[in-house]
């Protein structure tokens, strides 16, 4: 599931982060704020559960600089419920499981040019993956993404951030007791997504949203220009 956030999805986050791209359905809260360089003037947007949105002042994309190049920089960091997880049922039908949690941050850059309005970049980031219950594991790995394309249209900034490399990860799992008839992904290798959301439309520059998702997902960018 690729999320777009427009003012502004990482699924991460597919199996996000653990298959491919990921989603969440139901409500979620994101509070963004607009920062401004040469002001203490802020302006927040709400969006809630439906698709009204409120915003109290908007600047423009600013897509030009002295060297005809405008770039940006941005840090980012994500938590989300995706990885190896696994049930079984005991003689007395008690279930027990084990799950996993994808805790992942990291920085990118990318511009644009004045020229056509589109451009590219990278990043990297280290997500680590830890798994707790009948069976347990932790895993960290370190990645690096490409911005495939960046682009302004109709005064909102569209950046893509690519599959990273490595493409998957895998934890290794100790598991306790009778392993008969356990449904599970024990050690397999899981793809991942660099960010959560892999997609994001911007309004205004600088930009911060951090988000809270149904489903136990929480995001944070901050966005910033820095040429």
């Amino acid at each position: 599931m690729l999320i777009v956030i427009a003012i502004l999805a990482l699924a991460g986050v597919t199996y996000f982060i653990a298959s491919g791209s990921s989603g969440s359905s139901g409500a979620s809260s994101t509070t963004t704020t607009t920062r401004q360089a040469s002001s203490t003037t802020k302006a927040t947007s709400s969006i809630g559960s439906g698709s009204s949105q409120t915003t109290a002042a908007r600047t423009s994309i600013t897509t030009a600089s002295a060297s005809g190049m405008t770039t940006y920089s941005v840090t980012f960091n994500y938590s989300q419920p995706l990885g190896p997880f696994g049930e079984r049922v005991l003689p007395n039908d008690t279930v027990q499981t084990y799950s996993s949690v994808q805790v992942a941050s990291g920085t990118f850059t990318f511009f644009i040019s004045a020229t056509n309005r589109s451009g590219s970049g990278s990043g990297h980031g280290t997500l680590t993956v830890t798994t707790t219950g009948f069976c347990s594991g932790t895993t960290t790995v370190p990645y690096t993404f490409q911005i495939p394309d960046a682009t302004t249209l109709l005064g909102n900034l569209t950046v893509f951030m690519g599959t990273p490399t490595p493409g998957n990860f895998s934890v290794p799992l100790t598991c306790t007791g009778p392993m008969q008839g356990v449904s599970t992904t024990t050690n397999d290798p899981a793809p991942f997504l660099s960010t959560y959301p892999n997609e994001l439309t911007i309004a205004t520059v600088p930009y911060v949203i951090n988000q809270h998702q149904t489903g136990n997902i929480d995001y944070y960018f901050d966005i910033v220009q820095t040429s």
